[in-house]
């Protein structure tokens, strides 16, 4: 049995906050705020008053500005869909971003914050984990007119992104895009397009690697944008 499947209920882990840094919180900018409460993140007096607990949710509260109260996501995918991820991809990702094997610049504070440590990241995981996926407006996906282009016509077009994913994605991502039974492997039917499509073009640049990031970023642009069609259709 690994650490996930034996963690109690993510809703019901957290750490302690003093009623008087609570407080402070409020009156600070982020990610200095975030900083304070990451420090006070951890028990801190075995008599500390059990209503001034921190949870996931206070921790995420300083995420709700990119990624939404309920883990939505925003700016059509500039920010990208968290809620339904499993825990142990997000805690898997948060613990690339502290160690910056993955590098997003506005994150890149909050994670040097040596406070920010293994209990805290399963707290904001498993908060995350808990998210009920929302529904989105992702169906149908319009491609670009030079994807198109790059097709004889859009019958050809949407064959090709089938045959793609089921050659490049499948075998981690599932067939049906819904991840994998270990949850170390995210779904994709549940994601902005624009954030799939930066990804795939993350992982041909190699600004983000992965043990199968060949796969992931040896498609084209145009390629790319048959594969994202054909996972917004199997997701709609």
């Amino acid at each position: 049995m690994d650490r996930y499947s034996s963690a109690p209920s993510h809703s019901a882990r957290r750490s302690r906050l003093r009623p008087a840094t609570r407080r402070r919180l409020w009156r600070l900018p982020f990610p200095a705020a975030l900083s304070l409460l990451i420090s006070s993140a951890i028990p801190l007096a075995a008599g500390a008053d059990e209503s001034a607990e921190v949870t996931g949710a206070q921790v995420y509260a300083y995420c709700v500005d990119c990624h939404g109260k309920r883990g939505e996501g925003g700016a059509n995918g500039t920010y990208p869909r968290i809620a339904g991820l499993p825990q142990p991809y997000v805690d898997r990702q948060l613990h690339a971003f502290k160690s910056q094997t993955r590098v997003n610049k506005p994150m890149v504070p909050i994670f040097k914050h040596h406070r920010f440590d293994a209990e805290v990241i399963d707290l904001v995981a498993g908060h995350v984990a808990d998210f009920t996926p929302p529904r989105l407006s992702l169906w149908p996906y319009e491609p670009t007119p030079e994807a198109l282009a790059a097709f004889d016509d859009k019958a050809a077009f949407a064959a090709a992104g089938a045959d793609l994913y089921a050659e490049a994605c499948a075998s981690c991502h599932g067939a049906d895009a819904g991840g994998d039974e270990t949850g170390k492997v995210p779904p994709l039917i549940i994601q902005y397009p624009a954030y799939l499509k930066k990804q795939i073009g993350d992982f041909a640049r190699d600004e983000r690697k992965l043990p199968a990031d060949g796969r992931c970023g040896e498609l084209d642009p145009a390629q790319a944008e048959a594969v994202i069609s054909h996972i917004v259709e199997v997701g709609k």
